[in-house]
């Protein structure tokens, strides 16, 4: 599966709506994996003073994505598809 971040504006939203779509998102998520869709919603940054939210997944393709984000009625932006690199310069003393 690739890896998408899912770019959205949320002007005027509280924390605690921010709070509830992320709860749509994965039960949204959860309900197609069960379908046996390849879909993982893997959690979202909140950004409360850009009133923006970026949400992390992995799927099979960005239509999934897509789909996810219709089914849970929440609006986007735009769909990247991104690559994560772990951060192994870090040395813990």
């Amino acid at each position: 599966m690739r890896k998408y971040l899912v770019e959205r504006y949320l002007p005027g939203m509280t924390a605690r709506e921010v709070d509830d779509a992320s709860t749509r998102l994965a039960a949204s998520a959860d309900e197609l994996a069960a379908e046996g869709i390849g879909v993982l919603y893997a959690g979202s940054t909140y950004l409360p003073k850009e009133e923006s939210c970026f949400c992390r997944f992995e799927a099979s393709s960005r239509e999934v994505v897509e789909r996810v984000c219709d089914h849970a009625h929440l609006p986007f932006a735009r769909i990247h598809a991104v690559r994560s690199f772990p951060d192994e310069r870090r040395t813990h003393a």
